[in-house]
């Protein structure tokens, strides 16, 4: 291949990750686990940290975590989002007691040079600790602790780009979350056009500014023709408010005749005339209501006065002597309560009433009022009563008319309303302009609209000609593309076919997509037993997720020099095969670890044929196996069933060949 296209890229190798004051990993306050060239497996059960350790990785190289919804319009602003969604994912798994101490030490080889690292899990732009060698151990940068620790950071993302052979540090982070790491997101990059294309500048060779520059020329690009959308639209909306007011002044813009002008005023007028009139009416109607109600209760009021007054009109002297027990007593001589028989009215009854005493108790009653008293004040209250009836009268009257008048106003005005309609909608009249006032003031309206038309018109050329320079110069860039693809295929898809078609067991085929229309992107296109799989729906859960983990492994193999070796990181999604598949899927790893390429893997523990298959092929000296079941608490299930762990293990680890292959100590 040409060399002007294999500006090959450098990937992390991982030899030793140390995680401090991890909660999650509430048994081990400090993880150190050594890191071997070939298969990394660690191994636990559900719930453990698996897919968090993998995040720790990818954070001690970034500084970031991979957001679940990513915007990738701008890869500066996607490292932002990625720090900033960071930040947020590591609260809770590590505690609030932990967050100052909680940090990641990486020990990776990248390109000719040894990295150690410390990174805080709430530090994303500084380091702790950074110093680099060479492989024969001479000190290229030394952790000077007088260094600021973003400047040391600074420092660290110039170096990392320049080794991984990338123009900047957002294309690492980038490369880390797209292509180097199959994570719990079980992001698909063969379905992902935007991402595959910006993988594809950067894997199939060609120098790495090549994919910034596409991807600011298409934002340029796509920038341009949105302002000239934008321009279009105003230009639109203005010619359209010049017509309306060109019609209303009876111009040659569509405008109307001297006689539907004069009926549309007319009818504006009458329009304003009716609405007035409806105002009125409901304004004189709500406030008869309140008149009504007050009068009402005024009502209400006096006839409960008229009432106590008419019950006091009678005194207790008086009821006394008309109680049914006294005046048949006094009648017939006989006593009502004992019924004994007298010859004459019971004395006792007579002094009793005389003395104004109750003839029963004996107490004193209160003074007679006067009667002619409570006449005055019943009289009184009766000519207020009546004068509030006829106000109550009055006013509900009054309620009724307006009521009458105001329904009669409304349909006048909802007829003079569809009048106006009718007349603008005909003719393209707007009653807003004339409104505005005098002739002259329209006058200058026109010229102003005239003026703004031209102007969004002027922006619109500018921005399409922008747009246009930038298609231009964009369009050479993605030849490039298509003609390093071309090359690149003679090699590239017997490594993809070699790895997926052994898991697959069908016939498999990838092509390059050019991406729909000038700005489209373009992406791999896969191809299974001669049928095209545009969509991920169109293969199984395990299909396509094994199949795009095989794509990773074929881009960072070919992307990678051949004196040097790649490496992939795998949080395995071993849930969705089947007993056969598992098989298949141990053997494609195998292959790639096998090719002298570093694979660092999370995995459940399990008697799966995954697993066994992997560590069969490797062997002790290929592949290390390490138990995440010391490193924190299991469940009360996991702690019952603790025995078949053990099985698991034993049965793992009797594939590779029977040596201890440690519990993650350094």
């Amino acid at each position: 291949m040409p060399s002007g296209y294999r500006r090959r890229i450098n990937t992390p190798h991982l030899e030793r990750i140390q995680i401090h004051s991890f909660s999650l990993y509430r048994l081990q306050p400090i993880v150190d686990v050594r890191v071997n060239p070939g298969v990394f497996c660690l191994a636990g059960a559900n719930g453990l940290g698996k897919s968090s350790f993998l995040s720790a990785l990818g954070y001690g190289f970034t500084g970031t975590v991979a957001p679940p919804k990513p915007s990738l319009t701008e890869m500066q602003k996607y490292y932002r989002d990625s720090v900033t969604y960071g930040q947020r994912y590591f609260t809770g798994r590590v505690g609030e007691l932990d967050r100052k101490s909680a940090a990641v030490t990486l020990h990776f080889k990248l390109a000719e040079n040894q990295y150690v690292i410390t990174r805080g899990f709430f530090e994303p732009h500084a380091l702790r600790h950074f110093e680099v060698q060479d492989l024969a151990g001479n000190l290229i940068v030394k952790n000077d602790p007088e260094i600021d620790d973003e400047d040391r950071h600074d420092l660290y993302m110039s170096m990392v780009a320049e080794h991984c052979g990338l123009q900047t540090f957002a294309q690492f982070v980038f490369l880390n979350h797209y292509l180097l790491t199959f994570d719990e997101r079980r992001h698909l990059l063969f379905w992902d056009p935007r991402a595959s294309e910006q993988v594809l500048y950067l894997a199939l060779g060609l120098d790495s500014s090549l994919a910034k520059r596409a991807a600011d020329l298409r934002k340029a690009a796509n920038a341009a023709g949105s302002l000239a959308r934008n321009a279009q639209y105003q230009a639109t909306s203005t010619r359209q408010q010049l017509r309306k007011v060109a019609a209303a002044l009876g111009g040659s813009d569509g405008g109307a005749s001297a006689e539907v002008l004069a009926s549309y005023q007319e009818s504006i007028s009458a329009r304003r005339e009716a609405s007035s009139e409806r105002n009125r009416l409901q304004k004189d109607l709500e406030d008869a209501r309140l008149e009504l109600s007050a009068a009402s209760a005024m009502q209400l009021r006096l006839r409960h006065e008229y009432e106590e007054a008419f019950r006091r009109r009678f005194d207790a002297r008086t009821t006394i002597r008309l109680h049914p027990i006294v005046t048949q007593t006094l009648a017939d001589h006989r006593c009502r309560v004992c019924g004994i028989q007298h010859e004459s009215g019971p004395e006792r009854i007579s002094q009793a009433l005389a003395s104004n005493a109750c003839p029963l108790c004996e107490s004193q009653l209160p003074p007679a009022q006067p009667a002619d008293s409570t006449a005055a004040l019943l009289t009184r209250i009766d000519r207020d009563l009546m004068t509030a009836t006829a106000a109550a009268t009055a006013n509900q009257q009054r309620v009724e008319r307006l009521s009458k008048e105001l329904e009669t106003a409304q349909a006048k005005l909802t007829k003079i309303r569809r009048q106006v309609s009718d007349i603008e909608n005909e003719h393209g009249l707007d009653s807003n302009v004339l409104d505005k006032g005098l002739h002259e003031e329209m006058q200058t309206q026109l010229t102003s609209l005239r003026s703004a038309i031209d102007a969004a018109l002027a922006r619109k050329d500018e921005q399409l000609q922008l747009r246009a320079q930038a298609l231009a110069a964009y369009e050479p860039i993605r030849n490039q593309l298509l003609a390093a693809w071309r090359e690149a295929e003679l090699e590239f898809v017997p490594l993809f076919r070699d790895l997926a078609e052994g898991f697959i067991g069908l016939p498999l085929d990838i092509q390059l997509d050019e991406g729909a229309g000038s700005l489209g992107n373009a992406h791999l296109a896969l191809t299974v037993d001669t049928s095209h799989r545009r969509d991920a729906t169109q293969l199984s859960e395990s299909q396509r997720f094994f199949l795009d983990i095989a794509l990773r492994m074929a881009l960072t193999q070919f992307m990678t020099a051949p004196e040097r070796s790649a490496a992939i990181y795998v949080d395995t999604p071993e849930g969705a095969l089947d007993i056969a598949y598992e098989a298949r899927a141990g053997e494609m790893f195998s292959t790639y670890a096998s090719a002298g390429n570093q694979l660092v893997m999370t995995a459940n523990v399990n008697t799966s044929q995954l697993l066994r298959r992997l560590a069969k092929r490797c062997r002790a000296e290929g592949m290390k196996l390490v138990r995440m079941t010391e490193w924190t608490t299991l469940s009360d299930v996991q702690i019952q069933e603790e025995e078949l762990f053990e099985e698991a293990y034993a049965l793992i680890e009797s594939e590779l060949g029977g040596r201890d292959s440690g519990d993650g100590a350094k």
